[in-house]
């Protein structure tokens, strides 16, 4: 069954449904799916698919009982139909964060306050993923030269006291490493925004050293400047957010892991509200 969870557009969903149930069963047509679903032109579903029709409550209703969507899967459909058909910048942010909120959420380890000392410096994060991927048998010189830049072997061993101190991670009989969690996140509060804030920051420095110390093959970097209003800014963060769940769902499924990478998205203002100023008219 195509998963609607994966999906953002809901006409690629139909499209894709269709073209599955159309491959398991020979008999299966537009008119066959718009008799299942009660919709009395054939020719229907078809002009929905291809953007020439939208979908109106009623109808969202009939093609979710006719794919056989549960209670999650229905609301994920409304939502999503009433997403790509909204025609205001408000609707649009209305719709998509109920669409965050239905989604399956990821399994994410909540990091809590009491363990903030993860984050006291760059290396921390790093040195969790890198010693899954191989076994540096205690040589702990040979593990923070893996980074980069590198890191000296107290300031490794002294990391992986740490993460086994805090249970990021763990050791199992032969002496390997695992993760006690595939991904971690933390939701601080304005009170302890600053241990997180310093953290972020490093990592802005260590992007900007990337320009001079990494091969550009190896790097992407991108910038976009543009005019927006509050409304759409509060969409682009619910989309940034999403983007890093997608994200970070990619990687807990990587099978093969070789690298890694540190992801930095910043969206800030470079100029005033319009209105702020009175001298701008």
């Amino acid at each position: 069954m195509v998963n609607i969870f994966e999906y953002q557009d809901y006409r690629s969903y139909l499209h894709d449904y269709y073209a599955q149930q159309k491959a398991g069963l020979r008999n299966f047509s537009y008119r066959v799916f718009s008799e299942k679903a009660g919709i009395k032109a054939p020719s229907f579903l078809f002009y929905v698919i291809e953007g020439k029709r939208n979908l109106t409550k009623s109808t969202i209703i009939k093609i979710s009982k006719a794919i056989g969507h549960n209670r999650e899967e229905a609301d994920y459909f409304e939502c999503l139909v009433f997403f790509n058909q909204a025609q205001s910048i408000t609707d649009k942010t209305h719709h998509y964060s109920r669409l965050v909120e239905i989604r399956k959420p990821l399994d994410i380890g909540i990091v809590a306050a009491d363990r903030y000392e993860y984050y006291r410096t760059w290396y921390h994060s790093v040195i969790r993923e890198v010693v899954i991927l191989f076994d540096f048998k205690n040589d702990f010189a040979r593990l923070g030269s893996y980074l980069v830049p590198q890191i000296g072997a107290r300031e490794a061993r002294e990391s992986v006291q740490l993460l086994e101190r805090f249970g990021f991670i763990e050791r199992d009989g032969q002496g390997l490493y695992h993760q006690t969690e595939n991904l971690v996140f933390a939701k601080g509060t304005q009170a302890d925004r600053f241990v997180l804030e310093k953290f972020q920051s490093e990592m802005l420095a260590m992007a900007l050293k990337a320009y001079d110390t990494i091969p550009v093959g190896e790097r992407m970097s991108t910038a976009t400047t543009f005019a927006i209003s509050k409304e759409t800014f509060e969409l682009y963060k619910m989309r940034i957010r999403e983007l890093q769940r997608q994200l970070m769902e990619m990687a807990r499924i990587e099978h093969t892991p070789k690298r890694i990478y540190q992801l930095n998205l910043n969206l800030f203002p470079v100029s005033k509200y319009l209105g702020d100023d009175d001298d701008v008219a």
